[in-house]
């Protein structure tokens, strides 16, 4: 939405529009090799159209291992340092805008992380590297000359540089300009939130970019080389970067617009081995109806789990077996509404309203799948609007009945007052809270297994609630200020005011 007003901006102000074209003259950074020529581009069409075609036997050989030049990241200046503590620190969106905040809980001192707007929330989560030293995000504006970029954030001495931009110059003057829509379509995509991922093992940090077509590509920077190479360059819009948990499988889906006014279908998903690089095949190819696929995490190291997000909802929930030929298996063929899984038993829950079940001949509610079993139990009857698994070790749903946590076994914990509700890491607590509306406000304290609370923490709507790694405290969002709470006192403690009173705050934790 922020991005469309800005264009409706530029459009009505053509001279402001112009100026900006004008500044856009910078050359391209020279970590990264020139525009493809004409009849490399002609090529990659061609190679795009036979895929679409004959997507079951599509096999794309990726522009590697020709690699750009190393990676010489560009330092960014912060503001001037606190003194440190030994953290660890909460990491959020700086509620005046213009970057993070660092929240060391050793002193209780916030420290200022300067990045360009808009930034993508997201990536806090995401743009963690596995060994918690770096924070790569994406920020910036594409109207300004290679702002939209890669950031990288070190760890802990929150020092900023510029890994890369994520849009070519040919690509920014034609947003800027408003000379097609597929440049837009291309920074949609280069914007979403699932437009960047880690290799678990750290070595890899896969993104989407546009720097080589007028379309997006994947491209993946190599931390131990230090260098970044475009692994594809189809015609259609690369997306939704999926490590496999051994990071020797990248999955990933390419979208494309057939008509502008029926918006985004899913052309296929394609997975690529790691780090030889020597193959990229399609997995399958998404149902006609298919606006995208999600992927929903992995069973084992060769199996994951996707469905198709269409018109009517969620449909389709796979399971696709890399080890053996990409066989897919379906786990529930028809429409559902949310779904969740535990990494660690693979136990899967989804789903279904009661307008979605009855003409599937089912109830509606929560049902639970074992692993590689045919038996959907049902967990729960009702219509549940949130599903989701809490990695204290139990799934989470809320609905108009409250709140029902239960095991990947089936035992289940009721919390009919409740909106929602978070459990601590060690899986000792739990923290009710709701807005209000249709729950009870403020949030109060349990002990895991209780449906007594123990404790009022706060009485004023609750929008969000994240627990500190160690268990000894966690924070509190209400009405737009950030509450510290700590064991044993646990008394609400302001640290930050003026956030969006949404429950989308994006919290990374930095130790």
């Amino acid at each position: 939405m922020k991005h469309n007003k800005a264009r409706l901006v530029w459009v009505m102000g053509l001279l402001l529009a112009s100026s900006l074209a004008c500044q856009l003259t910078s050359p391209r950074p020279a970590s990264w090799a020139g525009t493809p020529t004409a009849a490399a581009w002609a090529t990659e069409i061609a190679i795009t159209q036979a895929a679409i075609a004959g997507a079951g036997d599509f096999v794309f050989t990726p522009t590697v291992p020709t690699p750009t030049q190393a990676v010489t990241p560009t330092p960014t200046p912060t503001s001037t340092p606190v003194p440190e503590g030994s953290g660890p620190w909460l990491v959020y969106p700086a509620p005046e805008g213009g970057g993070l905040h660092a929240y060391d809980l050793s002193t209780e001192r916030i420290r200022a992380i300067h990045l360009p707007d808009p930034l993508i929330s997201a990536d806090l989560v995401k743009g963690r590297s596995p060994d918690g030293h770096t924070l790569v995000i994406r920020a910036g504006s594409e109207l300004n000359t290679d702002e939209l970029a890669l950031y990288q954030i070190d760890l802990p001495s929150f020092e900023v540089s510029k890994i890369t931009p994520l849009l070519s110059l040919t690509v920014q003057r034609m947003i800027v300009t408003d000379q097609n829509t597929r440049a837009l379509d291309t920074l949609a995509v280069v914007t979403r939130p699932d437009g960047l991922a880690w290799s678990p093992d750290g070595r890899f940090l896969a993104f989407n970019a546009a720097l080589h077509n007028e379309t997006s590509d994947l491209y993946v920077l190599d931390t131990l080389n230090e260098r970044i190479d475009r692994l594809n360059g189809l015609f259609t819009q690369n997306a939704s970067p999926f490590w496999s948990p051994g990071s020797d499988w990248l999955v990933s889906q390419e979208l494309n617009h057939v008509q502008q006014a029926l918006g985004w279908r899913s052309e296929l998903v394609s997975g690529l081995r790691v780090p030889s690089f020597d193959s990229q095949n399609t997995l399958y190819v998404p149902p006609a109806g298919s606006r995208e696929e999600v992927f929903v995490g992995w069973l084992n190291p060769t199996t994951f789990v996707s469905y198709s997000q269409a018109d009517e909802g969620p449909q389709t929930l796979r399971q696709l077996n890399l080890a053996e030929n990409a066989q897919e298996n379906l786990i529930f063929a028809g429409a559902f509404q949310q779904v969740a899984y535990d990494p660690a038993s693979g136990v899967l829950a989804y789903t279904l309203d009661y307008a979605t079940a009855i003409p599937q001949g089912l109830t509606g509610g929560i049902y639970r799948v074992l692993p590689d079993s045919p038996v959907h139990s049902l967990q729960s009857a009702g219509n549940w609007g949130q599903l989701a698994y809490d990695p204290g070790g139990m799934f989470l749903a809320s609905g108009l009945q409250g709140v029902t946590l239960f095991t990947p076994d089936g035992d289940s914990l009721p919390l009919p007052e409740e909106g929602e509700a978070r459990l601590s890491p060690n899986g000792n607590w739990l923290v009710g809270y709701g807005r209000g509306e249709q729950s009870s406000p403020g949030a109060r304290l349990y002990r895991a297994g209780s449906s007594n609370p123990l404790q009022t923490l706060i009485e004023t709507p609750v929008e969000a609630v994240l627990w500190q790694p160690d268990s000894a405290g966690f924070f509190i969002q209400s009405e737009g200020v950030l509450y510290h709470l700590v064991f044993p006192g646990l008394k609400p403690r302001e640290i930050a005011s003026g956030l969006a009173p949404s429950a989308d705050l994006a919290l990374v934790w930095v130790e």
